[in-house]
């Protein structure tokens, strides 16, 4: 009876896990139409931290330091060689401490000024 019993509700909860993870499953790209794209987030993130001397958006002027505009066009500007300068400490630069996803996103912005 026991065995019978206990078959039954892993039978159901079995079902009711399908259910929800193709709810979660068909849910999530509703989710990722709302969040920024990365180069959209490291645009917020360089507005916010770095245009006190970086002149962020393009045709603008940097007050202290090279626009981003510039430093995307320098022929040796990668987005390995962004990841490894914001990861690197510098005598005339605030020691900001990013986490890897907003570095990669910051790094995503310059990257697109590249293009333009």
């Amino acid at each position: 009876m026991f065995l019978k019993t206990f078959l039954a509700t892993w039978k159901c909860l079995s079902r009711l896990a399908a259910a929800l993870g193709l709810t979660l499953a068909a849910l999530q790209p509703l989710a990722a139409q709302n969040a920024p794209g990365p180069v959209e987030a490291g645009r917020r993130l360089a507005s916010q931290w770095c245009s006190g001397c970086h002149a962020v958006e393009p045709n603008t002027v940097g007050l202290f330091a090279a626009g981003f505009a510039e430093i995307a066009k320098v022929p040796s500007t990668t987005a390995l060689s962004l990841k490894v300068f914001l990861r690197t400490s510098h005598r005339n630069m605030p020691n900001f401490i990013l986490q890897p996803d907003e570095a990669d996103d910051i790094v995503a912005y310059i990257m697109s000024l590249k293009r333009k």
